[in-house]
């Protein structure tokens, strides 16, 4: 078997809504963990899920900033997309992942003597049912074209 094609990490495009945030953005981090309330059995293999997507970036006064977007939605929801790859359209070897996110955390402002100021963020995905015969993986849609 032929190696993988990696990833690295440069050049990815990262959206909330239509606007690009990948030049505010130091790492994104989409993870799925178990749903709260959730018991697994040894004959189970998954009952439930829920994504956490974790943002760090710098801090920025700027209105259109990442740093002033989360501030500016806190309490609402919107759409996401991580393109990995830096993709305009997804395809079956470079994919793209998006869904809904739940603002319910404000970023910090940490200032540290004589350093660039950043910040770090886990937000909650929207939760949906499981359902990879349509690519949606508990509120994670992967689009392939």
């Amino acid at each position: 078997m032929a190696a993988s094609t990696r990833i690295k990490a440069q050049n990815i495009k990262f959206l909330i809504g239509a606007t690009e945030y990948a030049c505010d953005a130091t790492m994104v981090d989409l993870v799925l963990g178990d749903a709260p309330g959730d018991v697994q059995t040894f004959c189970e293999q998954r009952v439930g899920g829920e994504w956490a997507l974790t943002l760090e970036g710098i801090t920025s006064g700027d209105a259109t900033s990442l740093y002033r977007v989360l501030w500016a939605n806190f309490g609402t929801t919107g759409t996401f997309t991580i393109a990995p790859n830096g993709n305009a359209t997804a395809t079956a070897s470079e994919p793209h992942y998006s869904g809904t996110v739940r603002f319910n955390e404000i970023p910090p402002l940490t200032l540290n003597s004589n350093e660039t100021a950043s910040f770090s963020v886990t937000l909650e995905v929207v939760n949906t049912p499981h359902d990879p015969d349509t690519n949606v993986y508990y509120g994670v849609t992967i689009a392939t074209s």
